[in-house]
């Protein structure tokens, strides 16, 4: 089903209905996180998303994702009556307390990012301070 706004009329049913259905099935950086003894598996869906426009940082314990989907470019030749495939930048962050930044990978395929984030061995080192 296709609703068309007319651009003369203000249409709010179209406009509540575009934002129920736009927050209802928005995009999100949805994910999987797997914790073994060796090491943190990260799983998200990234659909439609090349692997060059994904960027993984890790930085002071934190391994963060920023995902960017480039869509089609807009043809202006054609008379779009729905167009839902927009672009979007996303980003989550994710406190791995153990992770090491020497043991990292990452994999994509099929619209699905596996990030692995090996375990350091290191205890962390934490001081209870008693005040007197």
């Amino acid at each position: 089903m296709f609703f068309v706004k007319n651009n003369d009329e203000n249409n709010s049913f179209l406009d509540d209905f575009t934002n129920f259905f736009n927050s209802s099935f928005s995009k999100e950086l949805k994910t999987d996180i797997v914790e073994n003894d060796d090491q943190y598996e990260l799983i998200m869906d990234v659909p439609g998303v090349d692997k060059e426009n994904i960027n993984l940082k890790f930085d002071d314990q934190t391994l963060t994702i920023d995902v960017k989907r480039v869509s089609n470019k807009k043809d202006e030749k054609k008379n779009y009556i729905c167009k839902e495939r927009n672009n979007y930048e996303y980003s989550r962050s994710f406190y791995l307390e153990f992770g090491d930044e020497d043991k990292i990978s990452a994999k994509l395929v099929d619209g699905v990012l596996m990030v692995c984030v090996g375990k350091t061995t290191k205890v962390n080192n934490k001081k209870i301070i008693t005040i007197d």
